[in-house]
């Protein structure tokens, strides 16, 4: 059973991204936290499987966290909720190796399909970001073909 982390600086996503959780018997809330720095922390200690992160947070944002995550935890897939739709952010968003990208106008619908695709060793990028955009870092991982 994948164990999943849950990381906003906001309560209310998080009790909702719980609340999406609930329904699917097979993922199992392993913890939470409400900043980076802290989302940092919790990942070494509880090793997760997939952790569902915010971009904008006091401390280190989740692009940030993200980085930090990877250089101790190749193997944790990092799934960033956000507002932002800006392309610039979703590119540097995979460049610091987020394995999806879901708009919280999204997560409702998307959250699960967001952990499956990511679970399946694929990319996933909410519907709403310009498919032009989404093609390019499905196929180069948002660095514009280089590396």
């Amino acid at each position: 059973m994948p164990r999943v982390m849950i990381v906003d600086d906001h309560a209310f996503i998080r009790r909702g991204v719980q609340g999406i959780l609930k329904d699917y018997p097979q993922w199992e809330l392993c913890g939470e936290a409400e900043n980076g720095n802290d989302a940092v922390r919790l990942a070494r200690e509880l090793q997760p499987d997939a952790i569902v992160m915010d971009v904008s947070m006091p401390g280190l944002n989740g692009v940030e966290a993200t980085r930090a995550i990877r250089k101790e935890n190749h193997g944790v897939k990092i799934v960033l909720l956000t507002l932002h739709e800006s392309q610039e952010l979703v590119r540097s968003a995979f460049r610091a190796g987020v394995d999806g990208y879901l708009l919280k106008t999204d997560a409702e619908q998307d959250l699960m399909h967001a952990l499956e695709a990511v679970f399946g060793a694929g990319k996933f990028v909410s519907p709403r970001i310009d498919a032009a955009v989404a093609k390019e870092i499905i196929v180069n991982g948002g660095t514009n073909g280089k590396r």
